[in-house]
């Protein structure tokens, strides 16, 4: 497998050192897309948090498939699950430049371990993912995975006849088994049952959600489709047992009982993500970043959707508007460029969906685009207080201008934290890990990764994807 290792880490990165000396487990995952390897600028690498040290993974490392070039942009996606069945997680890698923009994913298992099955590439064509490659198609855009499955999305694709809805979207799901692809379908909004239609576009799969809820599940995002004369109004699609695209709802603005109302440029859907516990339904987070509030554009806001299997309502509806949640609606905020779904217990309360919200266009302090990550409390009395930035006590102290904090963010490492990304920070990035309760008011020390510092991998967008681990 062609995991590597890099105790201190010079730029260029090098494609491929040592492996690691002894078996870690993964606990998160930060990608830089823009990382010049072996001379190729923006080739891309991501840098895996394994035990107490990092481990960096490029293309052309021992066992990752294709060679670095310019541009490719490994790691614009990255995403953690159990894909091969073992217990121990793997690790997804969009590539979405590769090919002139036709893009690659890659499934690297079991990353920090000596015994381990070797990585998968894949593309569409003779990469095992269905369909053929063309020039930006962005497949790996988004990437997601389950047991058994892993999604990515090409929210280039160009269907329809003659392929003239251009940028329409495609989804791939692929049963991977035995360290295999062992059947593809794809999705999009022609298959029978789909809401909505291919349009030109649409970008259907630019965001992806997935895993093993009470059935297998994945959450589409199309924050380009149109509603009625309201371009890139948005949309999102739940789908049951995606292997065999059963359609189970497509939801908007304009949905029922649904906040808000479709507007041009709000873009539904440019984030999502998803969580579960067996005592209560699925939520879906639903990030908004476009919604404009009062006269803020593009201040943004999230909608979280409870899905019993049968029918979707609004469990929450929230943005800096609301009472109770720091800061004022201001243009450009971006509030829902990123979101995060994990289920957080404790032995005083019963669990409850918990959600992470990035506004890497909020400026704190005067430092414009700074940066901000909100907590939202989805339970029967929801609260949406929570909120810290790199000035929060613990973060390092380092708020900086550009910085973007909250770009990207996923729950882990474990159950009870959260992992947020700042790429602009000081022009390398950094990356920030947290216990959840840490967003409202208990004082911790963060795990403070700023590029190029303290042993991390050196930088040049440090944490413009970011994935956790969410066990243990």
């Amino acid at each position: 497998m062609g995991v590597v290792a890099a105790a201190a880490l010079i730029v260029p990165v090098p494609a491929g050192t040592a492996g690691a000396a002894a078996d870690c487990d993964l606990a998160a995952a930060v990608g830089d897309p823009a990382a010049t390897v072996d001379g190729k600028a923006g080739a891309g690498a991501v840098h895996v948090r394994c035990g107490d040290r990092w481990l960096t993974l490029t293309q052309g490392a021992a066992g990752i498939g294709d060679e670095p070039e310019a541009g490719d942009s490994f790691g614009a996606a990255v995403a953690v699950a159990d894909v091969n069945g073992n217990g121990a997680k793997d690790l997804i890698v969009g590539v979405p430049g590769e090919n002139a923009g036709g893009g690659l994913a890659h499934v690297v298992f079991d990353p920090g371990r000596d015994a381990r099955p070797a990585p998968l590439t894949l593309g569409q064509g003779a990469g095992g993912a269905g369909d053929r490659t063309e020039a930006g198609d962005g497949f790996g855009t988004a990437v997601s995975g389950m047991r058994g499955t892993v999604l990515v999305g090409a929210p280039g694709e160009d269907l329809g006849d003659g392929e003239s809805k251009t940028d329409a979207g495609l989804v791939h799901v692929l049963g991977v088994y035995g360290g295999e692809v062992e059947g593809v379908t794809l999705l999009h909004q022609d298959v029978q049952d789909f809401a909505g239609t291919v349009e030109a576009g649409d970008r259907f799969g630019a965001s992806l959600a997935g895993g093993d809820f009470d059935k297998p599940t994945a959450v589409i995002g199309v924050p380009g489709e149109d509603v009625g004369t309201k371009k890139d109004a948005g949309m999102v699609h739940i789908v049951e047992d995606p292997q065999v695209a059963i359609e189970s709802a497509g939801i908007g603005q304009d949905s029922a009982g649904i906040s808000g109302a479709s507007e041009a440029g709000d873009r539904f859907g440019a984030s999502v993500s998803a969580a579960w516990h067996p005592a209560l339904p699925m939520r879906v987070a639903v990030g908004v970043p476009g919604e404009d509030i009062g006269d803020a554009s593009d201040a943004g806001m999230v909608t979280v959707l409870g899905y019993d299997g049968r029918q979707v309502s609004e469990v929450l509806a929230v943005h800096q508007g609301v009472a109770g949640v720091p800061g004022a609606n201001e243009s450009g905020d971006g509030f829902g460029t990123s979101v995060a779904a994990g289920v957080v217990e404790s032995a005083s309360a019963p669990p409850e969906v918990s959600v992470a919200i990035g506004s890497p266009g909020e400026d704190v302090g005067g430092l414009a685009d700074a940066g901000r990550v909100h907590g939202a409390q989805v339970g029967s009395a929801p609260r949406v207080d929570g909120t810290v930035s790199q000035g929060t006590d613990g973060f390092g102290g380092e708020p900086l201008a550009g910085a973007r904090f909250g770009a990207a963010v996923a729950f882990g490492p474990g159950a009870a934290g959260i992992v947020a990304g700042a790429p602009g920070h000081d022009g390398k990035g950094a990356a920030h890990a947290t216990p959840w309760r840490a967003l409202f008011g208990t004082p911790v020390v963060a795990d403070n990764w700023f590029a190029g510092q303290d042993g991390v991998p050196t930088g040049s967008r440090f944490g413009a994807s970011v994935a956790g681990n969410t066990a243990g």
